[in-house]
């Protein structure tokens, strides 16, 4: 293998894994700011998250932890992705919550009129809707999603595409600094 060719490969890996990434994050801001604000708790449209755009991080980078451990388990069957995904992104949440509280001085959501919640931290609906997404995630839209980059890898539209959208994610991201979180 020549180094172009080696090269374009770890450049389609990279752009492959942002891309994961930006759809992952943008994936949990419909979640959050649509299913969350508007049918769950009929409050309407809210930009949830720190950024302006319609991205939200923790989604993209809680993604990359679930493959992970899915990879490392070899774990394919539905039904084991969504038990074991529910546990693991509310341990996550639990964790987080307690992080974010000594971080920041105050917590980022609150569950307690949730049924079965614990300290307003975790509760079942947010745990078996995280279960569902990680069982959506694993089960169908990743492989989806590689199969879809695998046909259109060497387009041009493509790659302008995944350009601009990830360089207005990082202006978003850069801009936080100046502006200040969205919060």
């Amino acid at each position: 293998m020549n180094e172009n060719s080696k090269n374009a490969k770890y450049l389609n890996i990279f752009r492959d894994y942002a891309e994961y990434f930006l759809i992952y994050s943008f994936i949990g801001w419909i979640y959050e700011s649509i299913w969350c604000c508007m049918i769950y708790h009929h409050r309407g449209f809210i930009n949830r998250g720190f950024l302006f755009g319609p991205w939200l991080p923790i989604y993209g980078i809680g993604f990359f932890i679930i493959l992970g451990i899915f990879r490392l388990l070899k774990i394919k069957k539905p039904i084991p992705v969504f038990i074991i995904g529910a546990v693991i992104a509310t341990t996550a949440e639990l964790i987080a919550s307690y992080i974010i509280d000594a971080a920041i001085g105050r917590s980022l959501w609150d569950y307690t009129g949730y049924f079965m919640n614990f300290e307003g931290r975790i509760a079942l609906v947010p745990g078996l809707m995280f279960g569902l997404m990680i069982c959506a995630a694993i089960c169908l839209i990743h492989p989806a999603i590689i199969k879809f980059q695998n046909r259109i890898k060497t387009s041009k539209i493509h790659n302008i595409c995944f350009l601009v959208i990830a360089v207005l994610f990082l202006i978003d991201l850069i801009s936080r600094i100046w502006l200040g979180s969205n919060i």
